[in-house]
């Protein structure tokens, strides 16, 4: 990514400028891929560059389909960002980005690349699909109890209570938060498709949250004076009090990073087979947050509140959605509030007596059923006996007076 940056010309600054324009993740992508592409060429050893391979290939100097073929196998063997062999190859889909990427970048300059063509002659590795390692609450339960650090607890709290991407919590400012409402609200600004959009975060997550607040703005940066919470201060920042703030990519790296630490004192930390990515990610908790509410509520209140464009039919006023999250979300997202799974566990002990008179109540009149059909069985084999006795009887009479009208004609 260096050759990029120190060497960038006009074609490359042109291009990410354009890309760029309204995302700032999507010029960083592309700079990755064009980066990877720059070493390719200088491992060539042929002079080439970003600005002047568009020359050679317009020219027909170069055969792109081939320089393709090449870039990709220099993918699966090299480490974009050094020349060291790496011990975990690219994923297909980490590569997929790199090629599509710089061709994106050539077709800016008018260098058609023929679809059929590049298919028949460019063979990208074949993906092959992995499900994603899933967690429940009692994995979530097993991470927070080993993490001692306030910043990274509240922050994990927040993402498994309300589900928003990691990077959306790492932009938070004071003023996204709203601890006046109930439960407490949060107001979403950078996210990744661009739509704006609140959400709730459990009274678990308010109470550690507001710990870490308080913990960071108590603390004396110098003799005289105690730090002020200001409306654009970051929430997980420690660096509100520089004159260079850390930015909330950087944030996102380095909570990260302590996230990795906890994940290997509870030996979660295993990676995907041949890759360097970890099973369990901080994108797991938005996995986990998807499926209960899609298991308490449904897949369309789970698609709202996690902000994917789902329906343009499905809406809801904030007052239900809140309404929703507080009755029947918010209760499998609490990992940690022991007073509340107290009062749940009294709760359930309430119910289980009650059920256990209503199991005795029936088994009595079961049993008073069973007497009642006993004493109706046995009145009946009675008046079953007395009519077979009266029907023998009548039997016997008729017989008689059959004899007495044989006796009189």
């Amino acid at each position: 990514m260096q050759t990029v940056l120190k060497n960038r010309g006009e074609k490359v600054t042109d291009f990410l400028n354009s890309v760029g324009r309204n995302s700032e993740e999507t010029r960083g992508a592309y700079l990755t891929a064009l980066s990877g592409f720059q070493k390719f060429l200088d491992n060539r050893g042929h002079g080439y560059t970003l600005e002047n391979i568009i020359e050679k290939i317009v020219k027909n100097e170069v055969d792109i389909y081939s320089l393709f073929d090449n870039f990709i196998s220099f993918l699966l063997e090299k480490v974009p960002r050094g020349d060291r062999p790496r011990g975990n190859k690219l994923s297909p889909n980490t590569i997929s980005l790199y090629v599509a990427g710089v061709r994106s970048y050539l077709e800016y300059y008018d260098i058609d690349i023929n679809t059929r063509k590049f298919k028949r002659r460019v063979r990208l590795p074949k993906h092959i699909r992995e499900d994603e390692e899933p967690i429940d609450a009692s994995d979530i339960r097993k991470i927070l109890l080993s993490c001692n650090n306030r910043r990274v607890k509240a922050y994990l709290l927040v993402l498994a209570s309300s589900g928003v991407r990691a990077n959306e919590a790492t932009a938070l400012r004071i003023s996204d938060v709203e601890f006046s409402a109930s439960p407490t609200k949060i107001h979403i600004r950078d996210s990744k498709t661009k739509v704006a959009r609140h959400v709730y975060i459990s009274d678990e997550a308010t109470k550690f949250l507001q710990e870490w607040l308080d913990w960071k703005y108590h603390q004396r940066r110098d003799k005289q004076r105690t730090p002020v919470r200001k409306p654009d201060d970051s929430v997980f920042s420690k660096a509100n009090f520089s004159k260079n703030p850390i930015s909330p990519k950087g944030l996102y790296f380095k909570i990260n990073l302590e996230f990795h630490n906890v994940l290997k004192t509870v030996q979660m930390d295993d990676r995907k087979e041949g890759m360097l990515r970890r099973k369990v990610t901080l994108h797991s908790f938005r996995r986990f947050v998807y499926t209960a509410m899609c298991n308490t509520v449904d897949q369309g209140y789970a698609e709202d509140f996690l902000g994917h464009s789902g329906s343009s039919y499905h809406t809801m006023k904030s007052e239900q959605r809140r309404e929703i999250y507080v009755t029947k979300c918010m209760k499998y997202l609490t990992f940690l509030d022991y007073s509340g799974l107290e009062a749940t566990g009294k709760n359930v002990e309430a119910k289980l007596e009650e059920k256990d008179r209503e199991i005795a109540f029936l088994k009595q009149k079961y049993n008073e059923s069973v007497q009642s059909v006993s004493l109706l069985s046995d009145e009946f084999a009675l008046q079953s006996e007395k009519f077979a006795s009266q029907s023998e009887r009548l039997n016997k009479l008729e017989k008689q007076m059959q004899k007495s009208n044989r006796k009189i004609r």
